[in-house]
């Protein structure tokens, strides 16, 4: 019996494993409509060294997992990555717009100085500058967006490059980028969802890779990546924003469906706190 007690005190405690992958981008997006409900100088942004912790806390209170030991493995980040050639293409292309703009803007006002000489009925004067006002202020604004664009573009550039300078030396943290995208001053990024899928799918092949799969993302296009892992006996357990009757206002469709949801948008002001820093932009976008 003696020997037999030994082997138990030997024996390591079982842990639930876990990864986590966070698809940052869609991620962020969840949180851009959790601060529409903070005013401007409560806004927020994501706090890795925060939210890790919180979400490895949060799974203890899902049904059929509350009486589990969980350990975290590994936590991915999956970023679309800048690069200075894509800045300048960026840029390029909105002081083109730019530029459009205020030809626009120069052939309204030459429109109004030209009534301004005709012999014009005073409520047709009246109408033409009302209509000439309201397209000069639409272009301004216009300008002013793509100046706004650029400007965070740019933050966004340095913000990242800070990111994966903190990152990389985290043996607890895999970065894994792709090339961001431009397309008619557009910049979005491409193929984040399909590396997802290609780690979520091998690693459930991998023996002890890990139990539980948290996914910090809405993409619709990971479905069939999830469904897999579950029929190889993996719990897939994902964070993202989903407002009932308003797509717009969701982060996240049919991806809900499977898996175990948890919706971000039921966070208490006190939760989100926990996860974030307030920001020090004045709350920009």
């Amino acid at each position: 019996m003696g020997s037999s007690i030994f082997y138990k005190v030997l024996l390591p405690p079982f842990f639930m494993k876990v990864v986590i992958f966070n698809d940052t981008q869609n991620f962020n997006g969840s949180l851009n409509f959790i601060n529409n409900r903070f005013k401007k100088d409560e806004k927020r942004f994501w706090n890795y060294k925060k939210y890790i912790p919180f979400l490895m806390k949060k799974i203890k209170s899902i049904d059929n997992l509350n009486k589990e030991d969980f350990q975290l493995i590994k936590t991915y980040f999956y970023e679309g990555r800048y690069n200075s050639r894509l800045l300048n293409s960026h840029q390029w292309h909105c002081n083109q717009k730019i530029a459009d703009l205020n030809r626009m803007i120069k052939k309204e006002q030459f429109l109004l100085n030209f009534i301004s000489q005709e012999k014009l009925s005073q409520k047709c004067r009246r109408k033409v500058n009302v209509h000439v006002n309201q397209n000069k202020k639409a272009f301004e604004e216009k300008k002013q967006e793509y100046f706004s664009y650029i400007a965070k573009q740019k933050r966004n550039f340095e913000g990242q490059k800070e990111l994966f300078e903190k990152l990389k030396n985290n043996s607890l943290i895999d970065l894994k980028s792709t090339p961001l995208k431009q397309k008619e001053g557009e910049i979005y990024q491409k193929g984040v969802d399909v590396l997802m899928a290609i780690d979520l799918v091998n690693l459930a092949h991998t023996p002890s890779a890990y139990d539980v799969a948290i996914i910090l993302s809405g993409d619709t296009d990971l479905i069939e990546a999830v469904k897999l892992i579950e029929t190889l006996g993996k719990t897939a357990i994902i964070f993202s924003y989903h407002a009932p009757g308003n797509p717009k206002r969701s982060n996240i469709s049919d991806l809900m469906t499977v898996g175990k949801f948890i919706n971000l948008k039921d966070f208490t002001d006190e939760e989100i706190f926990e996860m974030s820093d307030l920001r020090e932009d004045g709350g920009e976008n």
